[in-house]
């Protein structure tokens, strides 16, 4: 990267066309920060390649809850945000910034429609399915014919 690294940073810019420091964040493995995403491990990630069933079932079943052990706890606590897979996933991935402010707030506290992990896993589901339906419609739309023409050697001059 520090060869293309000039190429991020306008030339007008304080930095003279060079960062300082380039951010990079990561979305946790289904079992949380401590686990890790395989291919190995079927479980541990969402694939292109799922049904919108093995989502369903990844999510609710895999995904690593920052929810309290009860509903009393929950309700009067709030969930763990910087722990809970699902709310870290919607993150990354529910497009609306103000319905995710509003998650955050009603699960770290307890309380509206999604106080309980149920809720923000079900939110995440239904994000998943969409994104991963949409990827599989425009993959099944790709003939050999088109992967042909990509891959053909072509002059680029």
């Amino acid at each position: 990267t520090r060869d293309i690294a000039h190429k991020l940073v306008p030339k007008h810019h304080p930095l003279l066309g060079k960062p300082s420091l380039i951010h990079s964040k990561f979305f946790p493995p289904l079992q949380g920060a401590q686990g890790k995403m395989s291919s190995s491990d079927a479980n541990s990630a969402i694939f292109l390649t799922d049904t919108p069933e093995d989502i369903e079932r990844k999510i609710k079943v895999h995904a690593f809850s920052g929810g309290r052990e009860t509903k009393v706890l929950q309700k009067e606590l709030g969930a763990d945000l910087e722990m809970d897979v699902s709310y870290q996933w919607l993150r990354f991935f529910l497009e609306d910034d103000k319905e995710l402010e509003r998650i955050g707030k009603e699960y770290g506290s307890g309380s509206g429609e999604f106080w309980s992990t149920g809720k923000v896993k079900g939110k995440l589901v239904e994000v998943l399915k969409e994104l991963v339906g949409e990827h599989q419609e425009r993959r099944n739309g790709i003939s050999e014919e088109i992967v042909r023409e990509w891959m053909s050697e072509r002059c680029i001059l």
